[in-house]
């Protein structure tokens, strides 16, 4: 709140008007626009009301378009910190996305157990699953893994794991494409080099690339492809 003494209403007018002036040139918009926004769930919600409530800026949430988007006004450092934070957000999403997408392959290729009390093996939720199977691929000597809430040191050569008290569990990595047939790969693709799971950019100029920009101008005509892997 501002309170404007002065001379006459004139100069009172005058500084008025330059103050509005001064706030409105400090004013800013930016927009966000990603897909992965739909994914937003309550805690990513009460993130942005806090951003909103501490840094004094609007948030909107447009969920309804095509892509979902967030628009971001006020003052503009205080817009473009927020909009650091949206973007960091999103990537997280991202990330934890890939993370998922990656440890479901791996759980079609590879399965890793441990020994239970009954004399049975089992399995390891699928991003464990991954994390061991990633360690085998890098040579690593040790990992810890938690158990039923308990740390367990996991020595990959053996495949023995051990609390800080001493149990000892037995463990198992087994293949689950052992029985199937080889497939004959393009000659074009890159070496896995004994990776489960590879990453490849694609080139315009590939020809999955155009198979999969032609699909993707059929629904979605007016947005650019910045990338294909």
């Amino acid at each position: 709140t501002f309170q404007i003494c002065g001379e006459s209403q004139e100069n009172v007018d005058a500084a008025e008007s330059w103050i509005e002036n001064l706030i409105l040139k400090e004013q800013f918009e930016n927009t966000i626009s990603d897909e992965l926004i739909a994914n937003f769930d309550d805690s990513e919600i009460d993130i942005l009301a806090d951003l909103q409530r501490r840094k004094h800026v609007t948030i909107q949430l447009e969920n309804h378009l095509s892509p979902p988007c967030i628009k971001i006004s006020g003052i503009s450092r205080d817009v473009y910190f927020v909009s650091v934070e949206v973007q960091k957000m999103v990537k997280k999403i991202k990330d934890t996305e890939e993370e998922r997408s990656k440890a479901e392959l791996v759980y079609n290729l590879v399965e890793w157990r441990y020994s239970a009390s009954n004399g049975t093996f089992v399995a390891f939720d699928k991003l464990t699953n991954m994390q061991l199977e990633d360690a085998k691929l890098a040579k690593v000597k040790y990992i810890t893994v938690k158990i039923n809430q308990k740390k367990y040191k996991v020595d990959l050569k053996t495949l023995q794991a051990k609390d800080h008290q001493g149990k000892t569990l037995i463990f198992q990595r087994v293949q689950k494409n052992e029985a199937q047939q080889s497939i004959e790969l393009p000659e074009h693709w890159n070496d896995m080099q004994n990776e489960w799971v590879k990453v490849v950019n694609l080139q315009p100029s590939h020809q999955e690339y155009l198979v999969v920009q032609k699909k993707f101008k059929r629904t979605c005509p007016n947005y650019t492809i910045t990338k294909v892997k």
